[in-house]
């Protein structure tokens, strides 16, 4: 794709957030999801330790992460997402920020944290892979780094995915990337109601080795549904959760 087409891809995913939709999906809960809580709970630092909470929405993980001591600083992209986030809870540090450009000093956090599959919406894959090192950059020795991604096997194999409604969702998914340019860089083409994006969804094994390039050593692997057998996530699991660690030198 040319820069040209990177840029159009950018901001129609970005679009996709300002929709009524994306709205309506992202206040509607409210803190951290059980699968959340499990892993920060086993891998981070206990509070009042400084998490940055990358891709914050309408600050469902930001007031969660509060909420159980933690002092965060939350960044997102989309400023419609964001003007929800303060509304909803004028009290916490929410910013306007690029993912691949982290406006703070090196070894800054204690940890941090990409839920939702936020780091899919990155585009090209140098977008993501930039991201990664620049977490990494952020992070103080020895801090961990908890984020979701899409599962491209267990997106269509997963029973989630068969039936919705009546229909055979799985043959629905490929059906939509007929026409779609970009799955040969590992970008699915997804549309409902709010739109229509193209979101990173390629096996676990791919984002381990992006992981390990940026500096990170892999510490853990679950899905969405606690599952930690590696042949279960990657089949049975439409997302995908690691824990990554930098290291201590």
């Amino acid at each position: 794709m040319t820069p040209r087409h990177e840029t159009s891809v950018v901001k129609q995913n970005l679009a996709y957030y300002a929709s009524a939709r994306s709205a309506a999906e992202y206040t509607r809960e409210d803190g951290l999801r059980p699968i959340e809580q499990q892993l920060i709970a086993e891998f981070m630092p206990p509070p009042p330790a400084g998490i940055l909470d990358l891709g914050c929405g309408a600050g469902r993980t930001t007031i969660g992460l509060s909420r159980a001591g933690y002092t965060a600083i939350a960044i997102d992209l989309s400023l419609e997402l964001l003007t929800l986030a303060r509304r909803r809870y004028p009290h916490l540090d929410f910013r306007q920020m690029d993912a691949t450009e982290l406006a703070f000093p090196v070894d800054t956090f204690d940890a941090a944290l990409f839920s939702y599959n936020g780091i899919d919406c990155l585009y090209p894959v140098a977008a993501r892979e930039q991201c990664l090192v620049g977490v990494c950059r952020v992070l103080k020795p020895g801090a961990t780094f908890i984020f979701s991604t899409h599962n491209l096997v267990g997106g269509i194999c997963s029973g989630g995915y068969w039936y919705v409604n009546g229909y055979i969702n799985a043959i629905r998914f490929l059906a939509q990337q007929r026409r779609n340019p970009l799955l040969r860089e590992w970008y699915a083409r997804y549309e409902d109601s709010g739109g229509e994006q193209f979101l990173y969804c390629a096996p676990p094994g791919r984002t381990v080795d992006q992981l390990r390039c940026a500096g990170f050593s892999v510490i853990a692997v679950r899905g969405a549904s606690g599952q930690r057998q590696p042949g279960r996530v990657r089949r049975r699991e439409q997302h995908v959760y690691f824990v990554a660690r930098k290291p201590l030198s």
